[in-house]
């Protein structure tokens, strides 16, 4: 989990925090309990239709390979989406610093871009109950690709690099502090934050036969060093 944070915080501005998922549709929707915020929305989108990386790229790295990240990013295709997926963001944001000060009473959310392109998943929302940490505005955004761990990362990555250029309060009347937050759920580096985050997935079918598989061959080990000592005990 990565944070980008834009300082200081000037009387009168707006916080933003907007927090940026990356998953794999194959392993199921991101299950996730928001921050408390004066105002709250989400947005789900799906990139599978998006072209993979090469394959030899693909075999020993994930998408946070910025060698990965360049031949992805490089279709023409990618960019108009993350020119497209950056402008709704920013105006998810507007929209948030436009409301009256009010604080989002959030319940547990499940996400699941299952249809290629934007969907919000929750109606944006606010009610009159102090925000306990001071954001103010509260963007969830999540990318889907099919295993999470090429074509969304490499989006999330290039997106946040994106998101932190935009001028700050950048478009609207409010100024903002942006606080840009990164999660590659199933990539192993992300095992600790998705725990943290409360997301739950099913397990990848590569990882569970490299389990079995390590589980046979320590067996194999232990049945060969007992038959061996048995052998040994006739001997003597």
């Amino acid at each position: 989990m990565t944070d980008t944070t834009m300082e200081p915080l000037l009387s009168g501005t707006r916080s933003v925090h907007i927090s940026l998922i990356s998953y794999g549709h194959a392993n199921g929707p991101v299950v996730q309990q928001p921050r408390e915020a004066r105002y709250h929305q989400i947005l789900a989108y799906n990139i599978r239709h998006l072209p993979n990386p090469p394959r030899h790229l693909r075999v020993n790295a994930t998408g946070l390979s910025r060698r990965l990240q360049k031949e992805f990013l490089q279709n023409d295709a990618v960019e108009a989406v993350l020119v497209k997926f950056q402008q709704e963001i920013v105006n998810a944001v507007q929209e948030g610093c436009a409301q009256p000060l009010y604080s989002s009473q959030p319940e547990d959310l499940r996400q699941d871009a299952s249809q290629t392109d934007t969907r919000r998943s929750l109606d944006s929302h606010a009610s009159k109950k102090p925000a306990v940490d001071g954001t103010d505005v509260d963007i969830v955004v999540t990318i889907c690709c099919e295993e999470g761990r090429h074509r969304s990362v490499a989006f999330v990555e290039e997106l946040a690099r994106r998101l932190a250029t935009v001028k700050d309060g950048d478009g609207v009347l409010q100024h903002w502090a942006l606080n840009v937050n990164k999660t590659h759920r199933d990539i192993e580096d992300a095992e600790d934050s998705e725990q943290s985050l409360g997301q739950k997935r099913r397990p990848n079918k590569v990882h569970a036969q490299t389990r079995q598989r390590e589980r046979r061959e320590k067996g194999n080990w232990v049945g060969s060093r007992l038959e061996d000592k048995d052998n040994a005990d006739q001997i003597y």
